[in-house]
């Protein structure tokens, strides 16, 4: 299949995975700030599969091309939508965006964002409409977050949610039901950590600046002693990013205790189960 040219548009892509575009899922779970991210993260993985054509995405196989895309996401590089392509970058057994969001070639990659620049978009950044905890108390520095936060309960606990509240995924693939759960427990998350200041892509100033960080983990076989993941490191994210505003984090330390209390939901998010 020539990606580029049969795929032009989401119906082209549920053409070929023979399924109906106008499924969508059910987001009345979500806040109302990330309900248009869902449908867009949901189209997202149906493009990823389209783009892959049944070939499995192998993180122990480092000759098997596999590209994150990487958005500028400040407002100077388009003043209505501040989004814009930036680059690619290589991934072997290490990824930051997981591999429901990796591309199998960088022409694909590129292409993939025109036809699904919106969707992107939305993923990508949050409206400035932010829920703020009710715990105004709570300075998440590295210390006394690492101390509040042990588990998912500990999360909801903040943002005062039932923790038993999952989203209906019936409208998703097999493989990508429990994804698309762990991807709301993570946004979740995300929402704890900042704790309602806004994830802010045009602050230069550094002086006062924001910092943010992108979890990149390591998905082979034998990462974490066989175990098939560990967290590997951070990279610095400024005014760009390959994984978007909700999977950011203000502080080292605190992503990587999240991928030691959210394992799980990291693990389900950045692997496909072999199908």
């Amino acid at each position: 299949m020539n990606f580029e040219s049969e795929v032009n548009s989401y119906e082209d892509i549920c053409k070929i995975l023979n399924i109906d575009p106008d499924l969508k899922p059910d987001v009345s779970a979500y806040d109302e700030e990330d309900q248009k991210a869902a449908v867009s993260l949901f189209r997202l993985w149906n493009a990823n599969k389209a783009a892959w054509n049944g070939e499995m995405i192998d993180f122990n196989n480092d000759n098997q091309e596999k590209f994150e895309i990487l958005f500028d996401l400040g407002d100077e590089v388009d003043p209505d939508s501040g989004f814009m392509y930036f680059t690619y970058r290589p991934v072997s057994s290490r990824s930051h965006a997981g591999a429901r969001l990796l591309w199998p070639g960088v022409t694909i990659a590129q292409h993939v964002t025109k036809v699904m620049q919106l969707d992107f978009m939305n993923t990508m950044k949050i409206p400035e409409k932010i829920i703020k905890t009710d715990n105004e108390s709570l300075k998440l520095s590295a210390v006394n977050f690492k101390s509040e936060i042990n588990s998912y309960e500990d999360i909801c606990n903040i943002l005062t949610v039932d923790p038993d509240l999952e989203p209906d995924v019936s409208a998703y693939a097999k493989e990508d039901r429990e994804a698309a759960i762990s991807m709301f427990r993570l946004w979740k998350a995300n929402k704890a950590v900042w704790n309602g200041e806004i994830i802010d892509f045009n602050n230069y100033d550094r002086n006062v600046y924001q910092h943010k960080y992108e979890a990149m983990c390591h998905l082979s076989d034998e990462a974490g002693g066989g175990e098939g993941f560990a967290y590997s490191s951070c990279s610095s994210a400024g005014d760009y990013s390959a994984v978007g505003a909700r999977l950011l984090w203000p502080d080292t330390t605190i992503a990587k205790h999240m991928t030691k209390v959210m394992r799980k939901d990291f693990i389900n998010v950045m692997k496909i189960p072999e199908k």
